[in-house]
């Protein structure tokens, strides 16, 4: 596969001496790979990537995205006068014709100038990274509020569309191709009693009173570069998912991955727990630099936001397993059930401690709400 890199990223425009590539990064939609040159004296790195086609149909409009996205952040970096521009926005590199892809018999490639000095983390730490994580994903919303020219392209249309994914689950039990549905009762009882949820913010979004903005859609912790010796959050990264959404999916998927000490999959169910600090790190930090452009509507929502996407992810993982775990991988029997499991029960615990959520936002000059039905 070196001799395949090698080729791939010569028609960059990289200029000095190939020295290595290897895998990179525990993503698992696109093939990564850390690429080293040698350049006046010095290794500089590079991440090349194959855009995984399955996913994203339509490599070409998603990589538009990415360009007029970084390079709109880049100008409000700059404008800004920010130092270390080219650590806080991903640096796209063209090929020698002048293109920001390479597409051969093999796939679709792109490369991005490594960040150095900072790094991913697939677990949390500390809620101190929640802080970095959230307030990231908040600046990022907030660079490309004023974005010019047409709307962004959907790379994966319906991606948070809840009132679709409920009808798919209900398609998958209906037909019940595994003779599974006997044996998941009390999940699906409990979805059907919460899929009012489902329809909130679309109602909202058709009133107006919540609009639709340019948002990340993907916003777990490991998309976020944390500085190696501050742990200041330096660089959101992942921006395939980069479209048309709500902000709020953006917070809500914040919560659903930041907000349980648990994993996903988590089979003892009394593990997966809502905690308030982490929640309270999150608000603070994603109103820090979202603050000035949520209206009100979207402020009285954050909290449900980070119910829908759980809930949304688990419907999806219910769906696979009745289906027959086609879409999830899975590495033991009932994993998708787990997964399902774990996102129920954290929509659960949030409900369960409202009451003090809608304390800590009255502390920040929000309007409490209950979002029980």
């Amino acid at each position: 596969m070196v001799e395949d890199v090698k080729s791939v990223v010569s028609h960059f425009q990289i200029y000095g001496e190939f020295v290595s590539s290897e895998p990179h990064g525990s993503g698992h939609i696109n093939d990564t790979y850390m690429v080293s040159y040698y350049q006046g004296g010095n290794i500089v790195r590079y991440i090349l990537q194959r855009i995984n086609q399955n996913i994203f149909t339509k490599p070409a409009e998603l990589m538009d995205n990415v360009v007029r996205v970084t390079k709109h952040v880049r100008g409000k970096l700059i404008e800004a006068e920010q130092s270390e521009v080219s650590r806080r926005v991903l640096t796209v590199l063209k090929t020698y014709e002048g293109n920001n892809y390479y597409e051969n018999e093999d796939g679709f490639w792109r490369v991005y100038l490594f960040i150095e000095k900072a790094r991913t983390y697939d677990v949390l730490e500390s809620v101190e990274q929640a802080y970095e994580a959230a307030k990231m994903f908040g600046y990022f919303q907030s660079q490309l509020v004023d974005l010019p020219g047409e709307r962004l392209y959907d790379t994966i249309p319906d991606f948070h569309n809840g009132q679709k994914r409920y009808k798919a689950f209900l398609d998958a039990l209906e037909a019940d191709a595994c003779n599974r549905a006997k044996d998941t009762k009390p999940e699906i009882d409990w979805l059907t009693d919460h899929a009012w949820i489902f329809d909130v913010l679309p109602d909202l979004v058709e009133k107006g009173e919540i609009p639709v903005r340019i948002t990340h859609n993907d916003t777990k912790i490991n998309n976020v570069m944390l500085d190696d010796e501050t742990g200041e959050g330096m660089c959101v990264i992942d921006l395939d998912t980069v479209m048309p959404g709500l902000s709020l999916y953006d917070f809500g998927d914040i919560v659903r991955t930041t907000t349980s000490p648990a994993d996903e999959d988590e089979q003892d169910l009394s593990k997966v727990n809502f905690e308030l600090p982490r929640f309270d790190a999150i608000l603070k930090g994603f109103l820090l630099t979202a603050g000035e452009f949520l209206n009100k509507a979207e402020r009285r929502n954050l909290l449900l936001g980070g119910k829908l996407i759980t809930l949304i992810i688990g419907t999806r993982f219910l769906t696979d397993y009745l289906a027959g775990d086609k879409y999830f991988k899975i590495h033991r029997e009932n994993h998708n059930l787990d997964r399902c499991r774990t996102q129920f029960k954290l929509v659960q615990s949030i409900t369960d401690q409202e009451d003090e959520v809608n304390k800590l936002l009255s502390k920040l000059m929000l309007r409490p709400i209950n979002f029980s039905r």
